[in-house]
């Protein structure tokens, strides 16, 4: 056995190819002439010139525009696109009061794509001046100022003082998104109609509608109370009849105080 083996061995060392150490050579300096002619070239000149911004894409955008996006997030068109921290910008974008969550990423050749997810305002709160707080309650100052979203007032409660991205959980804002939830409800759908929310009394919410017609409720939304109110309101409307006041705080009925006559309500036929 101790024979056969060494004539396998013997065998071995008898095939083996020549030129190995000559071809090993030759891949040697092969490699050594590439990276002579790599480190040549101007790869920093190469990188500035073809490795640039020249596309930022902003997805899921609704009230922030691209360019103010970009400026947040440190990204500007003509960077260099490796020298881009993506956690710096993403971080930067995160800091802003309107937006909740943000992915950066790099879209080759020369693109950025960021997508967002935005802090929608429902509401107007007293800020000095008309700020927007989102479904959270979160506090979002305006985009521009004097330029707010059509979305219901707060009435009762301020928040004079407090820094954008504050989040504010008061009993008097959990009431006035409650209030707001019920109303966008899909079988009520009142939202639109109303312009403001109430809450300055801790027994009762008062409502006010886009005609002025002021709605007094109980303090805390019912689905059953807001449908009838929808019915109520429907009929008014077909019936040409206006209403100053409408009272939900009595279980199961809807008590109307129509509008007062004035002389320029009295058309002759």
């Amino acid at each position: 056995m101790g024979y056969y083996q060494g004539k396998a061995l013997e065998a071995r060392r008898a095939v083996r190819p020549r030129g190995t150490v000559l071809g090993r050579t030759l891949r040697v300096l092969g490699v050594i002439a590439a990276a002579a002619v790599l480190a040549h070239v101007p790869w920093e000149g190469l990188r500035h010139r073809f490795a640039v911004i020249t596309e930022v894409r902003v997805e899921g955008a609704r009230y922030l525009d691209a360019q103010r996006v970009g400026e947040v997030a440190g990204i500007h068109l003509g960077d260099d696109l490796f020298h881009l921290s993506l956690p710096r910008a993403r971080q930067a974008l995160l800091l802003d009061s309107r937006i909740a969550e943000a992915r950066v990423t790099r879209r080759l050749p020369r693109g950025v794509r960021v997508r967002l997810e935005e802090r929608l305002p429902v509401l107007l709160v007293d800020h000095g001046v008309p700020w927007e707080m989102d479904s959270s309650g979160v506090l979002l100052a305006p985009l521009e100022r004097g330029v707010v979203a059509d979305v219901p007032l707060l009435v009762g409660t301020s928040f004079r003082g407090l820094p954008a991205g504050t989040q504010v959980e008061s009993p008097a804002v959990r009431r006035g998104l409650a209030w707001v939830r019920s109303l966008l409800d899909r079988e009520v759908e009142l939202g639109a109609q109303v312009s403001e929310v109430d809450v300055s009394d801790p027994d009762a919410t008062g409502l006010t509608l886009v005609g002025g017609t002021r709605v007094l409720a109980p303090a805390w939304p019912s689905r059953q109370r807001l449908s009838a109110l929808r019915v109520v309101l429907a009929d008014l409307k077909q019936r040409g009849t206006r209403a100053d006041e409408l009272d939900l705080r009595f279980d199961r009925q809807v008590i109307v105080r129509p509008a007062t006559p004035t002389p320029g309500d009295t058309h002759s036929g």
